[in-house]
Parts: C-alpha cells; structure tokens; sequence
C-alpha cells in the first residue's frame, strides 16, 4: 500500500528474498495453535523456556553451532560467536530469551527459513504487521501521556492491548516453527545460515548479505507493500 503504513498488508517486505524461497510452512501462524495446542499453551505460559527449546530444535538438538540470536542482529560492536557462546552455550542461550526475548524467537524463524528454504507466508505477515504496529502505536500513546495526562488512561489500554497481541503472536510463532522442525524433518543446510540479513532491517534495504556470501535466489515481484516486519517481532 503506497503513501502509508497499512498493518494488516501481506504485501512481501521489499528487498526480502526470501520471498523466493521454493517450500512453504507445514503451517501457517494462524493455524499453529491448532497444529499442536500444548507446544502453543507452553509458548504462551513459559515463552522464553519455549525459545530456549526451539532454539535447539532448529539447531538439530545441539547447540554446538549457536551463536547469539545466530547473527541475525549483530550490529556496530555487538558480535555474534564472540560472546562466550562456545564455552557456554546453554548460559548465553538462556540469557539472549530473558534478556531478548523478541530477537531470541526472531532469530529461530529466520534460521528454519533460511536453511529450509522456506518462503514467508502472507497471513503471518499481516499477524507480524499488526503486532509490530500497536507495539509503535503504544510508544505514541505513552509519549503523549507524559505531554498530557489525559493521555494516561489511553496509554494503558494499547499497552495492555499491545502486550496481549505480542505474547499471543510470539507463541504462534514458537509453535510453527516447532510443527516444521517435527513433522517435516529435513537436513540443515549449513551454507544458507544467516545468509541474509532479517526482514526490514537497514542492512537489508541497502542491498547487504547476511554472515555469509551473498547468493542469487530467484526473485518475485517485491513492488507495494509497508515497511519492514515480515517476519521479525519488535524487541520488547
């Protein structure tokens, strides 16, 4: 949608190939609770044990290859795989849930995409959009509380709003990315991780690769559409 921001859009995040990918999800994000409910319920109660194990999952039950949010997020002097993760994995790994728990659950997607070559799914991307947007649409509101108090009582209901929508959202997403990894097994292709930046990040509108070399994956029409948020929940 051009010439504003529409949060329910599906449109691709331009520049994103991953939209060339050939395999779809097992499932979708809106069918994930129904896919698998307890995964989903765990998620949900217990989201950054959940990131931690889907985490592993998606690594092939070994952290030997973790690395901080696996690079999907290193900027300026932050690193990934030069933080400890090789002599504590599991330490840094439960650290980057608490403490990020967002780009911890981010991270995971775009890893299972990337060495599965799997494509973004429209419905998620609106699910995505949305959250990202009344995540915005709360920073507004509590800035306009501190201007004008009349702004409180506001504030306080897109938070509460915003706050609902993310853990509902970020449990969808554990779960899909859990119903892939077991019930359609295939071989990690190493050479693809972290290949490209994540969606709507700056490295990517400018044209940059991710931790490895840039590859050609053919490309679909990435005309229309908002800004960034195809697959990537806001830190929190």
């Amino acid at each position: 949608m051009s010439g504003g921001y529409n949060c329910l859009d599906a449109s691709p995040v331009p520049g994103d190939p991953r939209y060339g990918y050939q395999n779809t999800w097992n499932t979708g994000m809106v069918n994930a609770p129904c896919a698998d409910p307890c995964c989903c319920l765990a998620s949900l109660l217990f989201p950054c044990c959940s990131a931690m194990y889907v985490r592993k999952e998606v690594l092939g039950g070994s952290l030997e290859r973790y690395k901080c949010c696996q690079g999907y997020y290193d900027c300026m002097c932050f690193k990934a795989g030069s933080l400890g993760e090789e002599s504590m994995p599991e330490v840094c790994l439960c650290l980057e849930a608490l403490l990020c728990e967002a780009c911890s659950i981010s991270s995971s997607r775009f890893f299972i995409m990337d060495t599965r070559s799997i494509q973004p799914d429209p419905c998620d991307t609106r699910l995505i959009r949305l959250n990202n947007f009344l995540v915005l649409l709360s920073c507004v509101c509590h800035i306009l509380a501190m201007i004008d108090d009349t702004f409180d009582s506001i504030a306080d209901l897109v938070e509460l709003i915003s706050d609902i929508v993310y853990a509902i959202v970020s449990s969808c997403m554990l779960t899909q990315t859990h119903v892939e990894v077991k019930n359609a097994p295939r071989p990690i292709d190493w050479s693809k991780a972290n290949l490209y930046p994540r969606s709507g990040s700056k490295q990517m509108r400018e044209g940059g690769g991710g931790g490895g070399d840039q590859r050609d994956i053919p490309s679909q029409n990435m005309m229309g559409g908002g800004g960034g948020g195809g697959g990537n929940l806001p830190c929190r």
